[in-house]
C-alpha cells in the first residue's frame, strides 16, 4: 500500500493551517497558516566559557576547606571562589571527599592530603559495600556504610 503524501491543496493541510491560525502565535506562522520554521530557531546562542572548574579552582577549594572547614561554603565563596555559589562548592567538596553526605565532616578542617586520604578511604568502603556510585560513597538503606565506618574506627 502506498503512503499518502499531503499536498498544499489537500483539504487536511488546509484544515491544519486554519487550526494553527486559531491557536498559534502569529509570528510562528506564515500568512497561509503554515509553520514559520525560523520562529523555532534559537534567537541567540550563548557560550559561557569564563566559568569553568579546573585545577586552580580545585586548589582554591582545598585551601578553603583547610582555612574554614567543611560546611563553610559561604565563607569559601566570599574569600576564594566568588564566581561560584555555595551549593556548587558543596557538590564539588562532596566529590573531593568522595562522600555524598558531608555530615560527618561538617565543621572540620582538612588539608589537601587529608581530603585525599578520606577520598581513598571512602572509595575503599564503597568498593567493599557496593555503595560507590558516580565517584562518591552513597549511604544505603541497610546501613552498610555506617557499619563499615564503625569497623574502621574500632
Amino acid at each position: 500500500m502506498a503512503a499518502m503524501v499531503a499536498t498544499p491543496c489537500d483539504p487536511r493541510v488546509e484544515w491544519a493551517n486554519r487550526m494553527r491560525q486559531l491557536v498559534t502565535p502569529s509570528d510562528a506562522l506564515h500568512e497561509d497558516g503554515s509553520l514559520n520554521q525560523d520562529f523555532f530557531k534559537p534567537k541567540k546562542v550563548l557560550y559561557v566559557t569564563e566559568k569553568k572548574w579546573g585545577d586552580e579552582q580545585h586548589e582554591l577549594l582545598y585551601q578553603g576547606i583547610a582555612k574554614f572547614g567543611i560546611g563553610e561554603w559561604g565563607k569559601i565563596c566570599d574569600d576564594l571562589l566568588s564566581k561560584w555559589q555555595p551549593q556548587q562548592l558543596r557538590v564539588k567538596s562532596s566529590r573531593i571527599m568522595g562522600s555524598q553526605s558531608l555530615a560527618r565532616y561538617t565543621g572540620n578542617k582538612y588539608t589537601k592530603k587529608q581530603c585525599e586520604a578520606e577520598y581513598a578511604k571512602n572509595k575503599a568502603i564503597g568498593a567493599k559495600t557496593g555503595c560507590w556510585k558516580a565517584g562518591v560513597l552513597v549511604e544505603d538503606d541497610n546501613g552498610s556504610v555506617a557499619m563499615a565506618l564503625k569497623e574502621l574506627e574500632g
